[in-house]
């Protein structure tokens, strides 16, 4: 309880004792000069528990966007998961050694990466349902007819057309970068689902070898970088993708 809590105050506690010597020099009982000191220690708490100020609560974190079911972005992000799930199963079965140590090293970077093919995945999902809302086909249609009554408006309607032909315009712009930005998201999901199914398979091809004794340090170092090529890449694309739909 706050008010307890400022009790305990050691400034408080101070501002009590001071007072209740006070009480006492001028010459009040002592217990009235206690009293004195209790109630300017309640008071001070009680001021102090009304006033001060309430914890802030911690910003809740943004829920990640669906990703809508029966997509391609979907169909997308499953392959990226599976082969997520096929990497760590190789992690696991491989015996100690080099390549073993490397794979494992790996496992956070893939799942890293799914996670962030994830975020693309929803992202393209909702760029998808922002799409839906823009008929395109009405608003060419609209900006034909608006563009052919200018050239016969007279002057008092033409400010009115112009600024008709400019909303028109604005929703034909929103659906380019929607489209724009859609195309790179689901590129960038296949591009990495795709790398992520091939550096499962390296690693598998990798695990059949007869013996570490086969693999050198600069073949093993493979892994690595073909890994990071597809974890910078879908980083890139999310990044992009904010800064044009920002």
């Amino acid at each position: 309880m706050r008010f307890v809590r400022e009790l305990a105050e050691p400034w408080g506690l101070l501002l009590a004792a001071t007072s209740a010597g006070a009480a006492w020099a001028v010459q009040l009982p002592v217990v009235a000069a206690i009293g004195v000191g209790v109630t300017v220690l309640a008071a001070r708490a009680g001021v102090a528990a009304a006033t001060r100020a309430k914890p802030t609560a911690e910003p809740e974190e943004r829920a990640l966007p669906d990703v809508e079911p029966g997509s391609a972005e979907a169909d997308w992000l499953r392959r990226a998961e599976a082969a997520a799930d096929g990497f760590e199963s190789i992690s696991g079965a491989l015996d100690t050694g080099p390549l073993a140590e490397r794979v494992t090293d790996m496992e956070p970077v893939v799942r890293e990466t799914v996670d962030t093919l994830r975020r693309l995945a929803g992202r393209a999902s909702a760029t998808g349902k922002a799409l839906a809302r823009v008929d395109l086909g009405a608003v060419s249609a609209e900006k034909t007819r608006l563009t052919k009554d200018l050239k016969t408006a007279d002057d008092d309607i033409r400010g009115d057309l112009l600024q008709s032909l400019e909303a028109v315009q604005a929703q034909e712009d929103v659906h380019t970068r929607l489209s724009s930005a859609r195309r790179k998201l689901l590129a960038q999901l296949r591009s990495g689902a795709l790398g992520l199914d091939g550096l499962v398979a390296r690693a598998a091809e990798l695990s059949a070898a007869t013996g570490d004794s086969l693999l050198d340090t600069t073949t093993i170092g493979e892994l690595s970088e073909q890994l990071e090529g597809i974890r910078r890449g879908v980083v890139e694309t999310e990044e992009a993708t904010r800064r044009s739909l920002s």
